[in-house]
């Protein structure tokens, strides 16, 4: 078919010839099978308890390690340590946490340890999300600490451990890694959680509408959150277990946070009920003083 007699919106196409058996794409994301699977299924699903939102993580997390550009990370993550000295010894000490469940049965009601010992009681989960791991190289190391500090951004920035709730250390965390690095180094800090969590923001207006304006003011409450505070991924959280929540949100340099309480929200996401009405706005926050 000649150009002029395609329809305006198809004019343009060059075919691109390959001796590929397999689909293959310039973009590394989309030529993984695994995480075309994620994206396509957590995109389009709707949610159910046959299908845990978890459950394809793992493959997740190992193809997004596999294609990533270890080597282009380092130099960026060496540039950004010239002049950021905090940094620096940050990532030459390698500091990771041995926190168990039970070492935060003493802390405090109210406290950030006494809080998250008693949302991982009540969950029968224990501290460690994955696996640990030595890591090799810097970049698995902001990874492996990133991850054992997860709750901690819950906690700290007022996210519910429910589905929604998961939106707000996801979007802290873009708003703080933007704020703190250049660019092409947040993008690349940033590729698994926006594999985690973007989708979340096409299944929501498909399947759940009602809830899709509540997903975005929770998504640019976080943003903000992360943009305004102190780098998040620096502090040792696990000395301080004892301090109330809001001294911690002091101490450790965030700042607009709020407790939002997204669990009838997550209950209808999850379908665990059947229906959702919007409450006043009143109803979502505790303000921090």
């Amino acid at each position: 078919m000649k150009e002029d007699d395609l329809p305006y919106l198809q004019r343009g196409r060059q075919k691109v010839e390959t001796t590929s058996s397999a689909l293959i794409s310039s973009s590394k994301y989309l030529s993984d099978y695994r995480i075309r699977e994620w994206v396509v299924t957590q995109s389009l699903r709707k949610n159910g308890r046959d299908y845990p939102p978890t459950f394809g993580i793992p493959m997740l997390i190992e193809a997004v390690r596999e294609v990533q550009d270890h080597e282009r990370i380092e130099e960026l993550f060496n540039e950004a340590r010239k002049d950021w000295p905090e940094f620096d010894k940050w990532l030459d000490e390698r500091w990771l946490s041995g926190l168990r469940r039970d070492d935060m049965k003493s802390c405090p009601e109210g406290s950030i340890g006494g809080i998250w010992y008693k949302q991982l009681v009540g969950a029968q989960m224990e501290v460690d999300i994955i696996p640990s791991f030595e890591p090799r190289s810097s970049f698995e190391y902001f990874f492996l600490r990133g991850v054992q500090i997860h709750d901690f951004m819950h906690i700290l920035s007022g996210g519910g451990f429910d589905g929604l709730g998961e939106i707000i250390p996801a979007f802290l965390k873009y708003g703080n890694l933007f704020r703190y690095f250049n660019a092409e180094l947040a993008g690349l800090l940033n590729v698994q959680n926006t594999l985690l969590t973007i989708p979340m923001f096409m299944r929501g207006p498909l399947h759940y509408p009602a809830l899709f304006p509540k997903m975005w003011d929770l998504a640019h409450y976080a943003l903000k959150v992360g943009e305004q505070s102190d780098p998040l991924f620096l502090p040792r959280y696990e000395d301080w277990l004892d301090l109330p929540l809001e001294e911690a949100r002091r101490k450790f340099g965030v700042r607009g946070a709020r407790t939002i309480d997204t669990s009838r929200e997550s209950d209808f996401f999850n379908e665990f009920t059947t229906s959702y009405d919007p409450d006043p706005p009143e109803r979502d926050a505790i303000a921090a003083e």
